[in-house]
């Protein structure tokens, strides 16, 4: 979702400042400061009160995410973002009840457009015509009643800054800032957006801006269409990780609102999200509004992923010819956060290749000069479910992705037959610590953090184990780890060479 334009300079600043000015502490401290409810509904709330500027930051973490969508509706997760800025039956309308009534005459001029569509080569082209006449007439129909951008239009008018959200394959997430005495307007604001979503513009959205990023991120991006498309389709066969978030074009083509409708319902339910709300706020007063303004979403319950992806029974590898940059894709498949092996594998990540001192890019881009970038990160696509350590290696000028595989490989082997030294794993220790503190030492990141912690683990104390896990972490964790994950049959690669090369 594009982020919205600041409001004034002066309240932008304001909520800057805020942003950066939680008070230094330690993460103990920190932890004891977290004020937990859960409404009757199952909405879990996070509070944690800081007073020194008047300005307060939420994260709303909806877990749901590509990971549950199956085949025919791939990317709604994504297109449900979209819509919950849209508005609700208040917001965003000229007229609700005729609204409505153009929405489904809409509806209807969308499925029969479809159903003549999808008989390919047997459509009749001069139905097919007059349907997408009747169609584009519809949608033009429905689209008087629209107040284009209110809701977000309402935040900004209130000194809302940074409003934005994002979708991947675990989690939907929602986030802006606020002046501290707009917290009411905010509960109002987000609580609609949970209960009241009207899913108004579908159409015109799936068809414009969802596409277009489609376009931009995948269709028209070598490179994105291999690490966000291809890559997944090799390396998971079964689980929701198979595909990605942006979804298949012809599912963004053939999906309804009713699909919308009842995923919506589905997945945006009491017991799927958090909120966690962090700034100069009272936690009492903020129980009070979450109580008054949150009770309208629904209870429901929530849907785990049920297909889980199979052992791998040997090496999947594709090789690709493009008139594009070379690159080198590697996967190895190791289990979920939840596992107790999850801190060796961000260990190893960062030992393999996340900075400058990495070991593949010392290596490869350094000594060897064969690689322009060659990173390693543990989580991907998704960290709730059977995932990936994964690779990615960019060659340098006239030097082939096969060459850059074989330095990765080697220093891979290195790993497994070496293991690591004291110091390099206290060098990961102590990044993982600064790092940590740095995502503490802001409102927004506070509040992300937690809301993102306990969705994904279901615990939002996670978030405060993270560097006593790190911490017990041991060579010999990281060379019996390695020797498990990095084996020739738990392996995916991609090998994408230029076409004059």
């Amino acid at each position: 979702m594009t982020t919205l334009t600041r409001c004034a300079v002066l309240a932008a600043a304001i909520l800057v400042f805020g942003a950066l000015a939680a008070p230094a502490q330690t993460y103990l401290d920190l932890e004891g400061q977290v004020h937990e409810f859960t409404l009757d509904n199952g909405i879990r709330f996070l509070v944690v009160e800081d007073h020194s500027v008047p300005v307060f930051s939420f994260r709303t973490v909806v877990r749901v995410g590509s990971a549950h969508e199956v085949r025919g509706i791939t990317g709604i997760s994504h297109l449900l973002e979209h819509m919950a800025f849209k508005g609700t039956s208040e917001i965003g309308t000229t007229d609700i009840k005729k609204e409505r009534k153009a929405m489904e005459a809409e509806d209807a001029a969308f499925l029969a457009l479809k159903d003549e569509r999808n008989k390919g080569v047997n459509a009749d082209p001069e139905k097919l015509a007059e349907l997408e006449a009747a169609y584009e007439a519809a949608k033009d129909a429905a689209r008087e009643f629209v107040v284009s951008n209110q809701y977000g239009e309402i935040v900004e008018k209130n000194g809302g800054v940074g409003m934005n959200a994002s979708t991947w394959t675990d989690y939907t997430q929602y986030f802006y800032s606020m002046p501290s005495n707009r917290l009411e307007l905010w509960a109002y604001l987000e609580g609609a957006r949970m209960s009241d979503i009207v899913l108004r513009e579908f159409y015109t959205e799936k068809e414009g801006p969802v596409t277009e990023e489609r376009r931009m991120r995948v269709d028209n991006s070598p490179m994105g269409k291999l690490f966000m498309e291809q890559f997944q389709n090799l390396a998971f066969e079964a689980s929701g990780y198979h595909h990605s978030t942006i979804g298949y074009r012809a599912d963004l083509d053939n999906i309804s609102r009713s699909d919308g409708r009842e995923y919506y319902d589905r997945h945006y339910v009491g017991p799927n999200i958090t909120i966690a709300v962090v700034g100069d706020v009272d936690a009492a007063t903020v129980e009070s509004f979450a109580r008054k303004y949150f009770k309208n979403v629904p209870d429901g319950e929530y849907h785990e992923m049920e297909t889980y992806e199979p052992d791998q029974l040997g090496e999947k590898r594709m090789n690709v010819a493009q008139d594009a940059q070379p690159l080198l894709l590697m996967g190895y498949k190791i289990e979920n956060i939840e596992h107790p092996d999850w801190p060796v594998y961000q260990a190893i990540a960062d030992i393999l290749g996340q900075g400058r001192t990495s070991r593949l890019y010392t290596e490869a881009v350094k000594n060897q000069q064969k690689a322009v970038q060659c990173v390693s990160f543990a989580g991907y696509p998704g960290v709730r479910w059977r995932t990936m350590m994964a690779i990615m290696g960019i060659p340098a000028k006239d030097v082939s992705a096969a060459e850059l595989e074989a330095i990765v490989d080697s220093e891979i082997q290195r790993l497994v037959d070496e293991g690591v030294t004291e110091e390099e794993l206290a060098g990961v220790k102590q990044r993982a610590r600064a790092d940590f503190m740095r995502g503490l030492d802001s409102n927004n990141g506070l509040a992300g953090q937690l809301a993102m912690t306990h969705a994904m683990t279901g615990d939002w104390r996670h978030l405060f184990r993270e560097v006593e896990q790190l911490e017990a972490v041991t060579v010999e964790d990281i060379q019996r780890v390695a020797a498990e994950i990095f084996t020739d049959n738990n392996r995916t690669v991609i090998l994408s060479e230029n076409l004059e090369s």
